[in-house]
């Protein structure tokens, strides 16, 4: 394969390896062929490689079977990184969990509060690489309502950045996600956490209330919020073909902020799971995305996230239905829940091909 020799720094997403990445130990850390996305950049310079080798003919070389990169399994890094993405995102469960019960007992909003978090942590979470794995990968014992008003709030960030929202859109955006579900602060846990077919009917009607719960609490205690973060509290149940609710919305008439927080709330809710700890893959989740595109979500939100986001599956870890442990390392274009994989023991893997063997779950991001 014709490479040439790149600085880590000059490399960008895209770009495929021409030879195999060594670390300072003389492993091979990533083989050539490997698609380079954002997260494997960060990777590389987190085994202080600094050059690398860039394949001038941009094609996927996938046999059958080389030496297994034995190192990637052995020794997952951990960067310091991740690290701190993981102790400033129990920091920040925390402090919403503190807030959300100052709504629920005072019936007020700490606005300042969460202005100052979704501009300060909300904005350093989107701006991790791999944010969004990240996300996926922290189980969390906490608080579940406040986890998943943080997932749902990074996640937003993030899309609105790959959709090229301005920095102060972006803080509104996120703000906004961040306050999504406010108005299930006065629904019980045990409704909150129940299935959507053990709900009863009138369960149902409160859950589903609860987004014009949540606008009318903001609308009394905080009435200088600008327009776009109340319509997303509001509207992130409508759907593109008029079958949400609660004003059961169609297209344009459903504001972008709604549309980017219900993109980013079905990801977060199907990735993280129930308490009995069912949850989707990210690669699940994706294949049923995308078979919503066209019905019931915006399509240029939604295309902008899945064709985004399998950027962040390449170099994923996952084990796969035989047993065996594999390293995710190219994804067609055509969005797929079955990539090609190279296994612990050398063997690539093309999953869209052999049928008979699947992820069941991703066990390194």
């Amino acid at each position: 394969m014709l490479s040439r020799r790149f600085r880590i720094q000059d490399v960008v997403p895209g770009m495929v390896l021409g030879k195999h990445a060594i670390n300072a130990a003389g492993r091979v850390v990533l083989q050539e062929g490997t698609v380079l996305s954002e997260k494997l950049i960060a990777r590389l310079q987190n085994w202080n490689i600094y050059a690398v080798d860039i394949s001038e003919e941009q094609e996927i070389s996938t046999p059958k079977t080389v030496p297994a990169l034995v190192s990637v399994f052995e020794k997952p890094v951990v960067s310091k990184l991740n690290k701190k993405f993981s102790a400033e995102y129990e920091d920040s469960v925390k402090e919403i969990e503190t807030a959300f019960e100052q709504i629920r007992y005072m019936k007020v909003v700490p606005l300042y509060k969460m202005r100052e978090l979704a501009d300060r942590s909300l904005r350093e979470f989107s701006l991790t690489p791999g944010a969004i794995n990240l996300l996926y990968m922290l189980a969390g014992d906490g608080n579940r309502l406040a986890q998943h008003s943080l997932n749902v709030a990074v996640i937003a960030g993030v899309l609105g950045r790959w959709l090229g929202l301005s920095a102060k859109t972006l803080q509104d955006l996120m703000l906004s996600a961040l306050l999504h579900d406010v108005g299930k602060l006065n629904l019980s846990q045990e409704i909150i956490n129940k299935k959507e077919d053990e709900l009863t009917a009138s369960e149902k009607a409160a859950i589903q209330n609860h987004t014009v719960e949540g606008y009318r609490l903001l609308k009394r205690n905080a009435y200088k919020l600008p327009f776009g973060v109340l319509a997303g509290v509001l509207q992130h149940h409508e759907w593109e073909d008029g079958t949400g609710y609660p004003l059961q919305l169609t297209g344009s008439k459903i504001h972008l902020f709604a549309q980017i927080i219900r993109v980013a709330d079905m990801y977060a809710n199907m990735t993280t799971g129930d308490d009995q700890g069912n949850k989707m893959t990210p690669f699940e989740a994706v294949e049923v995305m995308v078979r919503q595109v066209f019905e019931t979500l915006d399509t240029t939100v939604s295309s902008v996230f899945i064709n985004n986001i399998r950027e962040q599956f390449i170099g994923n870890i996952v084990r796969l239905s035989d047993g065996r442990e594999a390293v995710v390392v190219y994804l067609s274009k055509l969005i797929s829940e079955r990539p090609v994989v190279h296994t612990q023991d050398g063997e690539f893997i093309d999953l869209e091909q052999v049928r008979d063997i699947y992820i069941t779950e991703v066990v390194n991001a």
